[in-house]
């Protein structure tokens, strides 16, 4: 009789336990394509019943018997049930956005298996909205219906930890306004303008250096698909060591390379002066200062973010404005030549012999001045 009194004991405590309740986490993202998305992981029969975390224990609320009906249904009946309560639900909470309100669309409800009916089952609840400008502001608020809960937001990069502090707000309290102090993402399209006017600049008008080299090489008494040849070769080899450079295979110190690249623009202006020139000599030269240029570009672009995700179409857009910039040079240059040719002056003692002694003299002076800075 005793151990039958103890049975109907531990049966009575054991029906009236009872889950606590516990408050919703609410997560944030914020996605490069300007897309929100606002995880909710909570006790979703407490919801639907409307039992806050102003009761301790979900046996406090008037509609305990409600939440255990909910507790005990499958995760596919509760998801039907959901969506009949979803409505509600979604307009007890409200995100701002620039300080206007969103509007929030389900994407996923994901509720667990009845498992351990005395402790909460965990559902998680996502919602999505699709922004038209980058948020600079955003604020938070949950139905008081469901008392407290913990917050926290994230613009969400590749590889790195952004997530804010947890906020706890109590009774349904507001964030507050929050201000997201975090650049747009540039588009991909931007991205490869920028870098290939990026490019061009630091060719023209900046880059005396390589402006001088192209001017010599074009200046070069070959024909003219050789002389796109050894430009070609230039941008090759500049481009294969700027894209080691940047990723950090190659680090020459820029007191070796400076000096380098003048004394490249000397070489390359003295060698117009010579009698026979070899364009098979003339291409393996040019290649191989232009492994040299490509050091210095790497100087000035690792000024730049250069992400793993974006490495390529920054390098790719960049070369694309030193190649455009070297062509205008090119054009420029022969096109002087043609000209004189034009009106029966000879190109080679009026503008040849004389620019090329210019810049060899030019590019010895800057090599010895970078050595002895």
């Amino acid at each position: 009789m005793l151990l039958l009194k103890i049975a109907v004991a531990l049966l009575l405590f054991n029906s009236a336990q009872a889950d606590v309740v516990k408050p919703a986490l609410v997560e944030v993202s914020i996605f490069a394509d300007k897309t929100i998305e606002v995880q909710i992981d909570l006790s979703i029969e407490a919801a639907m019943s409307g039992i806050g975390t102003q009761y301790k224990k979900t046996t406090d609320a008037p509609n305990a018997a409600e939440y255990d009906e909910l507790r005990a249904l499958k995760p596919d009946i509760l998801g039907q049930r959901f969506k009949a309560f979803e409505a509600d639900f979604l307009s007890s909470f409200r995100l701002n956005i620039n300080s206007k309100p969103q509007r929030l669309s389900l994407k996923s409800v994901k509720i667990d298996i009845v498992g351990y009916k005395k402790r909460p089952r965990k559902t998680l609840l996502t919602y999505v909205a699709q922004l038209k400008y980058w948020p600079k502001t955003l604020a938070w608020q949950y139905g008081k219906i469901y008392g407290d809960s913990a917050f926290r937001w994230q613009v969400v990069k590749k590889d790195e930890y952004n997530w804010s502090a947890w906020r706890w707000l109590r009774d349904g309290a507001s964030s507050g306004l929050i201000h997201i102090n975090y650049p747009e993402p540039i588009p991909i399209t931007q991205r490869i303008l920028q870098f290939i006017t990026i490019g061009f600049s630091h060719v023209i008008p900046l880059g005396w250096d390589h402006i001088l080299f192209i001017i010599g090489m074009a200046l070069s008494r070959v024909l003219w698909h050789r002389l796109l040849l050894l430009t070609a070769a230039f941008t090759v080899a500049h481009t294969l060591t700027l894209g080691l450079a940047m990723l950090g295979v190659v680090e020459i110190p820029p007191q070796i390379v400076e000096p380098l690249i003048a004394f490249s623009i000397a070489y390359v202006a003295i060698e117009n002066l010579l009698s026979k020139q070899s364009i098979k000599r003339k291409s393996i030269i040019v290649f191989l200062f232009g492994l040299v240029h490509g050091l210095g570009f790497a100087t000035m672009l690792k000024q730049f973010e250069m992400r793993a995700d974006t490495f390529l179409t920054t390098l790719i857009s960049f070369n694309i404005g030193v190649e455009l910039a070297q062509i205008v040079i090119v054009l420029g240059v022969v096109s002087i030549l043609l000209l004189l040719k034009y009106f029966n002056l000879n190109p080679q003692k009026i503008a040849t012999i004389p620019i090329s002694i210019l810049i060899g003299g030019l590019g010895i002076w800057w090599g010895v001045e970078r050595i002895i800075i």
